[in-house]
């Protein structure tokens, strides 16, 4: 079904045609992105400390040309071409499958036409860089605009749960679940007492959705030419029959096609499409929702009106890959980053054909697959794939005197480490982050926060980061600039928090930290107590107990 003749793009907010050049409007302080410095837009106060650096926009394929100079062979250009889609496909939803590692493409059509409806899962298997149809076979045609996410069953076995759904030429849409078995390449359809209840009146579509803990969520919808809804719906695939769904805080607006993501407990929306009463329109609101308080909170607009597309969590930052009505060049010319540490927005790089409604995902750092969508109106079945090295860890190291060297995680697409120690007289940290194979390093820099990278050095696939003037309760990002191994070449963030005394990592120091350091005073520091060492002096004294009071009531901001 074509289901807007007429479709606007517009925004809360005005934005005139010199907007990505007027100086009053983007700063050009330096944002993390997939291989290319950009001006940002919006970009909060910055301290005078962090770096500065040109306003002049590289294109992807000169920054991938540098890259490929000091290695002296060609690397992807951003989006490389990846084998085509054994059909053309629209309106698919696109779902990495980590127990196996391939990326799957589920339901969606080969057109508007009727019975072009795709009843059977496709399968990109990276490793053989091949497309594969897979036998299972979905319970109906109704599989348009699907919102789906891997889920763990009751039974230990992850799965793809999808939800809703239309068919080609209909104007009515479907509640029901099922559940895919990638290994099994199996399919079940849940039982109609676990139909999806935002969809009461059988014409709603899901909005945005995205995976938490085990919990897939559904945001807004668009009720088929008619109205778009505001609804946040949590399903559990764990939960006994007939209860697996909730409702959660609605929307703050009513919005379909939603680009959405998760980073760690938080998911993170960019625009979406509301109804006007006659058409379609683009928008640019922007917001995160706490799954462990159920609040929604506006962050910073996405910098030009987005809805009918993908957003990837990449390295802990949300990318939304393009969308929006073609005729409108922003949508589809920019492809747009939000760091939640820097509550800033950051454009990101080109794909190698613009589109809208296709399926797209990522491993949650190195890679992202897409495919198909529509290219100036036309099904499309080619696809784009980004290779950017592959981070596996990131720390916060410190040596605790005799006691040792100790590290804190700092996760590369969840929620961030927090660093709870002193950084001494010059609020000195350190990072290491370890590659999967060998790379070399451009430069490191602090894009947000208060402080500066002294010195950076990469050593095989180990890179280590040394930063000084590192102030407390605040969270930072240092990003790695033009990081280059086999696969190509990328920038690579890494956030941390830093809240000296937050020793049970609750991202506020209270009465609970001060009591858990007492209870370590004089006991050796080892791997399970190091963090309540906060002067990392190699013991723990009433001189880490005095420093723990000294910051209770400082927290993280959000």
């Amino acid at each position: 079904m074509n289901r807007m003749k007429t479709r606007i793009s517009t925004s809360s907010q005005s934005y005139p045609k010199n907007m990505l050049r007027s100086p009053a409007r983007f700063a050009s302080n330096t944002l993390l992105g997939l291989a290319l410095t950009v001006a940002v837009c919006d970009i909060k106060a910055q301290s005078a400390k962090s770096p500065v650096v040109s306003s002049v926009v590289a294109s992807a394929h000169q920054h991938n040309n540098r890259a490929a100079a000091k290695r002296g062979s060609p690397l992807p250009a951003g989006w490389t071409n990846g084998p085509n889609l054994p059909t053309t496909l629209v309106r698919a939803a696109g779902v990495f499958f980590p127990a196996n590692g391939r990326f799957y493409a589920m339901g969606g059509r080969s057109s508007d036409l009727v019975g072009s409806d795709q009843t059977n899962p496709f399968e990109y298997d990276p490793t053989t860089n091949t497309w594969a149809t897979k036998a299972a076979t979905y319970p109906d045609a109704r599989v348009s605009d699907m919102a789906c996410g891997v889920l763990t069953d009751s039974g230990g076995t992850p799965q793809i749960y999808c939800v809703g759904g239309s068919q080609a030429g209909q104007t009515t849409a479907t509640a029901r679940v099922f559940s895919y078995d990638p290994v099994a390449d199996t399919i079940t359809t849940l039982t109609s007492a676990d139909n999806w209840p935002g969809n009461a009146s059988g014409t709603i579509l899901p909005g945005g959705f995205a995976g938490v803990g085990n919990k897939l969520y559904i945001m807004g919808g668009f009720d088929i030419n008619s109205a778009t809804t505001h609804q946040t719906w949590q399903f559990d695939a764990t939960a006994p029959v007939g209860s697996r769904w909730l409702q959660r805080q609605d929307y703050p607006a009513d919005r379909g096609y939603i680009p959405a993501t998760a980073i760690g407990n938080l998911l993170y929306t960019a625009g979406g499409s509301f109804w006007d009463g006659t058409a379609l329109r683009d928008t640019t609101d922007s917001y995160r929702y706490d799954t462990t308080t159920d609040t929604w909170t506006t962050i910073a607009s996405i910098p030009s009106p987005t809805a009918e597309t993908e957003a990837v969590n990449f390295y802990g930052v949300m990318l939304v890959l393009a969308g929006g009505e073609e005729t409108h060049k922003l949508p589809d010319s920019y492809r747009w980053l939000y760091s939640p540490p820097c509550d800033m927005w950051g454009q990101s790089v080109f794909f190698v054909r613009p589109r809208r409604h296709f399926p797209a995902d990522s491993n949650g750092g190195s890679r992202i697959w897409l495919a198909g969508g529509y290219g100036s109106g036309i099904p499309l079945n080619t696809m784009q794939i980004y290779q950017a090295p592959a981070a596996q860890s990131a720390f916060s190291r410190k040596v605790h005197g005799d006691a040792g060297t100790f590290d804190i995680p700092l996760p590369l697409s969840d929620d961030i480490g927090i660093e709870c120690r002193s950084g001494g007289a010059t609020n000195d940290y350190q990072m290491i982050i370890n590659f999967a194979t060998s790379v070399t390093v451009e430069s490191a820099i602090v894009v947000c926060g208060t402080g500066n990278v002294s010195s950076f050095s990469a050593s095989g696939s180990q890179v280590t980061v040394n930063l000084t003037g590192i102030t407390n309760a605040q969270r930072i990002t240092v990003q790695l600039q033009n990081v280059i191994d086999s696969s190509g070449s990328a920038d690579v963030p890494i956030s941390m928090g830093v809240l000296v005394g937050d020793v049970n990592a609750n991202s506020v120091v209270n009465a609970s930290d001060v009591a858990l350091t007492k209870s370590q005073v004089g006991q050796p520091v080892t791997t399970s107590n190091f963090r309540e060492d906060v002067n990392a002096g190699g013991t723990i004294s009433s001189t880490d107990v005095a420093l723990v009071k000294s910051d209770v009531g400082t927290s993280l901001p959000p």
